[in-house]
């Protein structure tokens, strides 16, 4: 009996050891990118399919907006006119790198990789790829510009 009470208390002092003293699962530079990325609905106002091509929005765009249970909406909408949201589609969204500098989008109207550029409480600049960035670094690839609307 007693060895089994010794035992006990041996493990539980190595569990107790083995704990690191975290508070949750995400780090603050985690967190911070996820409350940026979800406070906002995102306006394209630039787009670039890699091969030439400039595309500049300044009114009609696409709106992007990132929840933070992992789950997002894309619509049609104007700069102007907050309350213009036509053709919304859902999707998923998910990080793969631990870093949060890659996003997964699935939906029905999106799907692909974003290798996030630039992430500000104002502006987001990506490069979209069909496979993961990091993985496959050399393929074809579209920039994007979003501005951030409150």
């Amino acid at each position: 009996m007693k060895s089994r009470i010794l035992s006990l208390l041996i493990l539980m002092g190595i569990l107790f050891v083995s704990c690191d003293g975290r508070t949750g699962y995400l780090d603050e530079g985690q967190l911070s990118t996820i409350s940026l990325l979800s406070d906002s609905e995102w306006l394209m106002s630039y787009y670039n399919p890699g091969y030439g091509d400039e595309y500049e929005f300044d009114d009609d765009t696409r709106i992007y907006k990132f929840e933070k249970t992992g789950k997002g909406w894309i619509a049609s909408g104007s700069f102007s006119d907050a309350s213009q949201k036509e053709e919304v589609s859902y999707f998923q969204w998910t990080f793969t790198t631990e870093n949060f500098s890659v996003i997964y989008l699935a939906g029905h109207v999106v799907e692909g990789y974003w290798l996030i550029e630039k992430l500000t409480p104002n502006e987001l600049w990506v490069q979209e790829a069909a496979q993961d960035p990091v993985i496959y670094p050399n393929q074809d690839k579209r920039y994007y510009k979003f501005k951030a609307r409150k």
